[in-house]
């Protein structure tokens, strides 16, 4: 289980059939995407499940366990400020 909590403003790999969910609506990615975690509206990580995430210009909800912190080609992780971390 992914354990890492993500911040506003990072950018997360979600693999290929994650769903993504907003105003009764649900869809899964037909391929692996980037997306930008969202502030919650309250300014707090009131619910541990889901995480607001832009996705073509709207505000998604997508599974936390489903997102990623991307990698680059060796293996390192991209961190906050873009410095790399292991």
């Amino acid at each position: 289980m992914n354990k890492v909590k993500h911040q506003p403003g990072d950018l997360v790999y979600a693999p290929q059939s994650s769903l993504l969910h907003t105003g009764g609506k649900t869809i899964q990615l037909g391929e692996p995407t980037l997306l930008l975690v969202l502030k919650d509206k309250e300014g707090v990580w009131a619910d541990q499940t889901f995480c607001p995430v832009l996705y073509e210009g709207k505000r998604w909800f997508a599974l936390r366990k489903d997102l990623y912190i991307p990698r680059r080609k060796h293996g390192d992780k991209i961190s906050r400020g873009g410095e790399e971390r292991k």
